[in-house]
């Protein structure tokens, strides 16, 4: 299913963010640059705060679009009162930039001539830098301005012949916030029109990889989650970057670097869809660098010291999935065993981590019970000895009715035992108490809650005192499907759908108000879609991958779905499931065990 909008209502309040490998547009479907975030990013850099278009005097905006086609794409239908407008912008992945296509269609029946006008507002910063008071320079040659600015260009070029008119010029302006911008003049075309005629201009940067993706053709239907499943594997692939290194930025538009824990709950995900190519440079890429919390597109400041204490538990857990779908590398390989390193006791034998350091980092949180879990989790997978200790250690946050978040007195009631939940590493009766907990308290119209809605610091916005996440929503499903709670899995994974068709069009936030849905962070996040991914195929189809010659899938029993192309090594497989009964489409030269018959 390829993502695909087409919409005439609300175009105010609906956004869209196109990419390649190696920049992104982030624009509003009634055409305007709305926030300091929105224009023409390679990350970590900004190049441009608007462009603006006037065509014989009117400028295109939301007094003359009347629709608009989101997917790869961006497609404004605009008219004035002698032409149809067609504007196409798109991200290709031959160029380090975006093309724009303007269609015209002359509505009288004489020939018509048509002055086309665009103003680029450049802005050439570093994300951290509101505004940059460098002077820029211009050059212009046959058919191209450059604009540069610290060593970085932005180009404009078309095949067709064009003037720039108008002087240059700085302009202070308030998408929100107060930016400065640089109008180097406007950019001008003439064209003759007697029926219709189009015009080409491409906006570049200096420096780009030209790569694309792999496109594996596959897809899940049914459930009312087959557009989230679809479109969630859109969103991801959106958010993956090509620079210096490889790998999937946390979010649209303003989390421009690869944060660890952000990356490898995602790829958990991605190798569920069978990207195991671009999750094994995800890893590697963190490989190579000693494992740092967070690495910049640009290569820089890279955070090693900063503590991460999720960050090698996470990767063990991750290389251990992509071994079983696919392979490994040696450098991967010593990576994990560095990781394993990392883990540390305290004189209490639970797991010792910086208070700071787990993702919940606004908040100071001592032996936390999801960093006990995810150790446990690793160290199961890993078949290692420690397993023991950090099972009677996980077992010390266990209450009558719910788990302790931590061992600090006064511990605040979280969502994050949903972690051992998800992982089945609590005992079924108990279970039971603590999911009947998750699903009432932490339970939210818009999914599952940071924090207990009785909980004395609750607040519905807190970042991580009340909200509701995409992240927290995918592991209360999975709790949930883990215990055999299929309805209330569903369900809770259900309510991220409505989030597809508000906000950035196909995209999940980060996270909303619990109480008003509202967004409070990011447009588009990537272990959002990527747990989403997850959850669909490892809890709701239970498709367990033991190695690469067998796998086991043990669906929900009331689910109707049809999944194809799930790959396994080197193998391609597609089930239709039908209240719970797997049948193979295919016949892939795999092992596979069906649960239940």
């Amino acid at each position: 299913m390829v993502m695909k909008y087409s919409i005439t209502e609300n175009l105010q309040d609906r956004k869209g963010v196109i990419s390649n490998l190696h920049c992104f547009l982030n624009r509003h479907m009634d055409t305007g640059f709305k926030s300091k975030w929105s224009g023409f990013w390679s990350p970590p850099y900004k190049f441009m705060d608007y462009y603006a278009i006037k065509v014989n005097g009117v400028w295109l905006g939301e007094n003359t679009v009347e629709a608009a086609e989101y997917g790869d794409e961006m497609i404004f239908h605009h008219e004035t009162d002698s032409l149809r407008i067609t504007e196409e912008v798109s991200a290709p992945s031959t160029t380090p930039g975006v093309s724009l296509k303007l269609h015209f269609e002359n509505k009288m029946e004489e020939k018509k001539a048509v002055h086309v006008a665009l103003e680029p507002g450049v802005d050439i910063r570093d994300k951290g830098t509101d505004i940059d008071e460098t002077e820029y320079k211009t050059e212009q040659g046959p058919n191209r301005v450059t604009v540069s600015r610290n060593g970085k260009k932005l180009m404009i070029s078309s095949q067709e012949d064009f003037k720039l008119t108008g002087g240059s010029f700085t302009k202070t302006h308030e998408p929100g916030e107060t930016q400065k911008c640089f109008i180097p003049g406007h950019i001008s075309f003439r064209k003759e029109l007697e029926t219709q005629s189009d015009l080409e201009i491409e906006v570049t940067t200096s420096k780009g990889v030209f790569g694309e993706l792999q496109d594996i053709e596959q897809s899940f239907e049914g459930e009312d989650l087959g557009r989230l499943f679809n479109y969630s594997l859109e969103s991801v692939k959106n958010l993956i970057y090509d620079g210096e290194n490889t790998g999937v930025i946390a979010g649209h538009p303003w989390f421009q670097s690869f944060w660890a824990r952000d990356s490898f709950w995602t790829v958990l995900g991605l190798i569920d869809a069978g990207y195991f190519e671009l999750s094994e440079d995800i890893l590697t890429n963190f490989a190579e660098k000693g494992l740092p919390g967070k690495i910049n597109l640009d290569g820089e400041d890279e955070y090693r010291g900063f503590p991460r204490s999720d960050t090698a538990p996470l990767f063990i857990i991750a290389v251990n999935k992509l071994e079983r779908h696919f392979r490994s590398n040696d450098i991967i390989e010593e990576a994990k065993e560095q990781a394993l390193e990392r883990l540390e006791f305290d004189e209490e034998e639970l797991v010792d981590h910086a208070p700071g350091g787990t993702w919940m980092d606004t908040l100071e949180r001592e032996n936390a019970v999801d960093i006990q879990s995810l150790w446990l989790k690793a160290a199961d997978l890993e078949d290692l000895e420690i397993e023991s200790k950090l099972e009677s250690g996980l077992e010390k946050f266990e209450g009558e009715n719910y788990m302790k978040d931590s061992l600090a007195e006064n511990s605040a009631e979280t969502i994050n035992p949903a972690i051992p939940l998800m992982y089945e590493q609590i005992k079924p009766e108990k279970a039971s108490r603590y999911l009947q907990k998750i699903n009432g308290e932490f339970s939210s119209r818009f999914g599952a809650r940071t924090r207990s809605i009785t909980d004395p610091g609750y607040e519905s916005s807190g970042y991580h005192t009340g909200s509701t996440w995409g992240l927290t929503t995918c592991w209360a499903a999975a709790a949930n499907l883990s215990y055999g709670k299929e309805k209330i899995g569903k369900g809770i994974l259900k309510k991220l759908n409505q989030f597809l068709d508000r906000g950035q069009l196909g995209a999940l936030p980060e996270v909303v108000d619990s109480e008003k849905g509202h967004s409070l962070g990011c447009s588009e996040q990537a272990w959002s879609a990527g747990m989403a991914l997850h959850v669909i195929d490892s809890y709701l189809l239970g498709i367990k991958v033991e190695n690469t010659s067998k796998i086991i899938i043990d669906p929900c029993k009331d689910l109707n779905c049809v999944r194809t192309g799930k790959r396994v090594g080197d193998q391609e497989i597609d089930i239709n499931v039908s209240d719970g009964e797997v049948e193979v489409l295919n016949d892939p030269d795999i092992k596979i065990e069906l649960r239940g018959e």
